[in-house]
């Protein structure tokens, strides 16, 4: 049973490309319902979802802590033994809290519990065509100002039929003004969505305020990668999120296309605010921008790498082995002047595709340093309360044996104001285009 765990076949065992996903910040719960049996003469539900994931840990464990696990448990397991003497039926949340402990003290920020309503959740999303009763709004409260600044709007979505953009700022909803802390305001507009239509007042930088109705509902789950035209006929690439990985790689090989087959120099590649994806959509789409990229996963129970050549994907095995690949539907790639944008809630698998461009692709990184989530591969592993370990697995590494960064350092320094951005100026990427006026 380890043997095929190595391996994680469910993820990695075959192409398409869309089979091979091993998660940077959190994946689909996987394989390894067979570990709550063999923990099911424990004294207590307690002990037994500490002990079942108490083994994760201690087996699998791959992550860059500089203290292993294996260290950390002993002593609270002891802990919890004593606190739950002579109760059988001491309850299983006692176990979670006590390896939420351990957890917190190993400082993985990779690693941690996945509660048991958010893993349904999941299961759902990943089901389902459509999410339900959304409005398809990203957003962030502005520090410095009120309101709710949007960072994207879903296509198809009941934001995208109402007209909003990305720099509306949403003040009030159904006539009451949002609250002054940052997060009731999050707050309350997902409680407004959950209650269903909700009528948004709207400011847009030098337009006059309006109202718009927002009635939540089905939408597509994706944010595709999008192309517009800034500045002296320079491409911008946004790059939203990195889910599915072969719809946004192939997008990105088209995109990328277009912009070369205009004659145009310069592109700009947004990653701010992506929150990452798979592995398999970073090599992909980083071969986009040179011939040749590679992550290679290291870890105790994993062992083996993707590769993309001139646009074939492949499974490498731990001895450099490669499988049989895919090719990508449009091979693009990219020569002309590249500046890549991050901000701090760039994450894992975007701030690995960032990294890979300013390595190899001599592209120019501006905004803010990112969030730190990049050296570390991870797995979810469901528990058999329902929960999900997302566990460090493996170490990242190129595929010439550096190991990729715990975050990306931009090259340029600039804040990403979400204010600002309200009031009609894109900080970063108005610096990312007079970066590109000297060489152009």
């Amino acid at each position: 049973m380890q043997r095929r765990r190595r391996h994680f076949p469910s993820h990695l065992g075959g192409l398409p490309l869309r089979r091979l996903a091993l998660r940077c910040a959190f994946a689909t719960c996987c394989a390894g319902w067979w570990l709550a049996a063999a923990l099911a003469q424990a004294a207590s539900p307690a002990l037994t979802i500490f002990d079942e994931v108490a083994l994760h840990l201690r087996l699998a464990y791959g992550g860059g802590a500089e203290v292993h696990p294996s260290r950390l448990l002993p002593a609270a397991r002891e802990e919890l033994a004593a606190r739950c003497a002579g109760r059988a039926d001491c309850p299983a949340d006692v176990g979670s809290a006590a390896i939420e402990g351990v957890l917190a003290e190993l400082g993985d920020a990779h690693t941690r519990l996945v509660a048991a309503d958010d893993v349904a959740a999941m299961t759902r999303e990943a089901s389902e065509g459509d999410a339900p009763a959304i409005v398809g709004l990203v957003v962030r409260a502005p520090r410095g100002g009120s309101g709710l600044v949007v960072l994207d709007v879903v296509p198809g979505s009941a934001a995208a039929r109402a007209g909003l953009a990305r720099g509306d700022r949403i003040v009030a909803l159904d006539g009451v003004p949002l609250p002054a802390d940052a997060a009731e305001r999050h707050a309350t507009l997902a409680d407004a969505v959950a209650g269903g239509r909700v009528r948004a007042s709207v400011l847009r930088a030098e337009a006059p305020p309006r109202e718009v109705d927002l009635v939540p509902g089905p939408a597509p789950r994706a944010r595709p990668p999008t192309l517009t035209w800034v500045g002296d006929g320079v491409g911008w690439l946004r790059i939203p999120s990195l889910v599915p990985a072969e719809a946004v790689a192939t997008d990105v090989h088209r995109l990328v296309a277009r912009v070369a087959a205009v004659g145009a120099d310069a592109l700009i590649v947004d990653l701010r605010d992506n929150l990452g994806g798979t592995y398999d959509a970073v090599v992909a789409a980083a071969c986009a921008f040179h011939p040749r990229v590679a992550r290679l996963f290291v870890g105790p129970m994993v062992g083996f790498g993707l590769r993309c050549d001139e646009g074939l994907l492949r499974v490498v095995d731990a001895f450099g082995r490669a499988r049989a690949g895919e090719t990508l539907p449009l091979v693009a790639r990219w020569v002309g002047e590249l500046v890549v944008l991050v901000n701090a809630h760039t994450r894992s698998c975007a701030e690995s595709l960032a990294w890979d461009l300013q390595r190899h692709a001599q592209a120019r990184v501006v905004g803010e340093a990112t969030a730190g989530l990049a050296d570390t591969a991870v797995q979810m592993l469901p528990l058999s309360n329902g929960m999900c370990l997302a566990l460090s697995v493996a170490r990242v590494y190129d595929l010439d044996g550096a190991p990729v960064p715990y975050r990306v350092t931009p090259d340029v320094v600039v804040v990403d104001d979400a204010l600002r951005l309200a009031e009609g100026h894109d900080a970063p990427l108005e610096a990312a285009l007079e970066l590109l006026v000297p060489r152009r």
